[in-house]
């Protein structure tokens, strides 16, 4: 979803940030002193403001060393944080993507062991529950959701409606990321004395390639049955309730 947005003419989404999360926690961090710094007379909302300039300051920038019009943020763990977000940004728009938690769990144990399949269960069930929140908070100009499952079967169909909601007129470029160039994480070289930096292609590659399905129910056969059972047990009742089979 990243590289295609990405892929858009008037929209750059860039690498993952993580500066939500740290941005929630400067906020908090201040606020829990904020009693003792009334002697320097700064309002709430102008200490709100600054710690939205943090963001911006590099979404902002990247906008422009990209020549587009509109930026977009994607962090994993934003749909923890959709609070701070609407709160720094009241007219942002959400694109949830919901994926079979049986292959989100499967992705944890790929990326970091077995020792993660519980925290990946309890990682699903969390953000699935934040959804049903999400579906009555927002407006329907503001958010929309697709399933990851829909989206690499009916890629046209799928980003159709999501440009709709932004707004944006549809472009055939959107299903052709895979030929445009996308900035990545970088690896700094640490035998290299001038920090050479070394360009990290995204993990499994995924975003250099057209479109693909192959990962739909990889977890049939990436799991063992001990691990299957335990996602039958703590899944099951946000699977049937997305309609997952």
């Amino acid at each position: 979803m990243r590289v295609i947005i990405d892929s858009h003419p008037n929209i750059c989404c860039g690498p993952e940030t993580h500066l939500i999360k740290n941005m929630k926690n400067l906020r908090e961090k201040i606020g829990e002193r904020w009693e003792m710094l009334k002697p320097y007379g700064i309002e709430e909302q102008a200490l709100d403001q600054k710690i939205q300039e943090i963001l911006t300051l590099f979404t902002n920038n990247y906008m422009r060393a990209k020549n587009k019009k509109r930026w977009a943020e994607k962090t994993p763990e934003n749909i923890f944080y959709v609070d701070v977000i609407d709160k720094f940004f009241p007219k942002c728009q959400f694109i949830n993507v919901i994926r079979d938690g049986r292959d989100v769990v499967c992705s944890f144990k790929q990326r970091w062991g077995s020792k993660t399949v519980l925290s990946g269960i309890k990682n699903w069930n969390r953000s699935i529950e934040l959804t049903y929140t999400y579906r009555t908070k927002f407006k329907k100009d503001r958010y929309i959701e697709t399933k990851y499952e829909d989206l690499v079967t009916h890629p046209e169909q799928e980003t159709k409606k999501i440009m709709e909601l932004l707004g944006e007129e549809w472009t055939p470029e959107l299903l052709e990321h895979h030929k445009s160039n996308h900035d990545f994480w970088f690896n700094f070289n640490k035998e290299s004395k001038d920090d050479q930096k070394i360009e990290k292609h995204p993990l499994r590659h995924s975003p250099s390639k057209p479109v693909f399905s192959s990962s739909v129910g990889k977890w049939k056969k990436n799991l063992n049955v001990l691990e299957k059972a335990l996602l039958n047990i703590h899944l099951e009742k946000n699977l049937k309730k997305l309609g997952y089979k």
